[in-house]
């Protein structure tokens, strides 16, 4: 059948069918370059524990360092606590041990937040996380992160500060797994997350749901330091579920089995018992490693 044959109904059918495609085509595209023009930045106002982007410097001995703005909240509850932002300084060669942390947040264990700890010599502790960096108001949800609506944010920090508001605070139920890492590449994977803050630092970029998260920014710089170390795999989706790959590829300290590693490393009650302690102190992070 020819279209000039087609009875009035059918043509009007197919026209609003057109129209209605070149319109959603139309938005699509001005949609996309509306999104695609937009710049991460560093000058916006941010929500009071993002407000500052940490950041290095390395003394001339190339072992030292100093940490600009490292976080030590005093945190009572998520919406009651004392602000307070520091220079501290530390050598790389101090560095004795790494920690790998899962902060599972939700009844859905797949759900869940990682980050990394690192112990220096005098029983000092530091803490980083790849976190998203919030505007005041602003309320994340990861639909809205595929769509270049968050600053992706590196926070380092205490223990006392970073995990005690997940476990004090927050009362999730959080793991600090030990890592078995030999000296060369745990001081490697320190330099490397040093420099990516450093990166960042010096240019903002966007946070997305599916490829720049706390996993997965987790995972590139490890396999940075180590090519292949961890492989990809859906499970960096599902942070939750993190702990199993590690385990497997012999990253986390076996305990007796994966079940007897992960009991090992809960830490939320140990955190509530002991309080998170002044700030400037190691007390928090002694505690929850007894």
């Amino acid at each position: 059948m020819n279209p000039s044959d087609w009875p009035i109904w059918l043509l009007v059918i197919v026209g609003l069918l057109v129209v209605c495609t070149v319109m959603a085509l139309a938005s699509w595209i001005t949609w996309r370059v509306k999104v695609g023009s937009k710049k991460a930045s560093h000058d916006r106002v941010w929500v009071a524990d993002n407000e500052r982007m940490p950041h290095f410097e390395f003394h001339e001995d190339g072992d030292t360092f100093t940490l600009h703005d490292r976080r030590d909240f005093t945190w009572r509850k998520t919406r009651d606590f004392d602000v307070r932002w520091d220079d501290w300084t530390a050598k790389v060669s101090d560095l004795e041990r790494v920690f790998y942390v899962v902060d599972h947040f939700h009844s859905i264990r797949a759900l869940a937040h990682t980050m990394m700890c690192f112990r220096f010599s005098d029983d000092r502790f530091l803490a980083c996380s790849f976190e998203v960096r919030r505007e005041e108001g602003e309320r994340y949800h990861p639909w809205t992160a595929l769509w270049r609506e968050y600053e992706l944010y590196f926070v380092w920090g205490t223990e006392r500060d970073m995990l005690g508001l997940r476990t004090n605070a927050r009362n999730h139920d959080v793991y600090l797994f030990p890592t078995d890492t030999e000296p060369e590449k745990r001081e490697a994977i320190l330099r490397r997350l040093m420099d990516r803050a450093n990166e960042l630092h010096a240019n903002p970029e966007w946070y997305n749901t599916l490829t720049k998260t706390c996993a997965t920014s987790i995972m590139k710089e490890v396999n940075t330091v180590t090519p292949g170390r961890i492989p990809p795999t859906w499970r960096a989706l599902l942070p939750g579920y993190s702990a199993k790959i590690a385990w497997k590829k012999g990253i986390l300290t076996d305990k007796g089995g994966f079940t007897e590693t992960v009991a090992a490393a809960a830490i939320t009650e140990k955190g509530k018992e002991a309080g998170i302690g002044e700030p400037d102190s190691n007390e928090y992070s002694l505690s929850i490693r007894a």
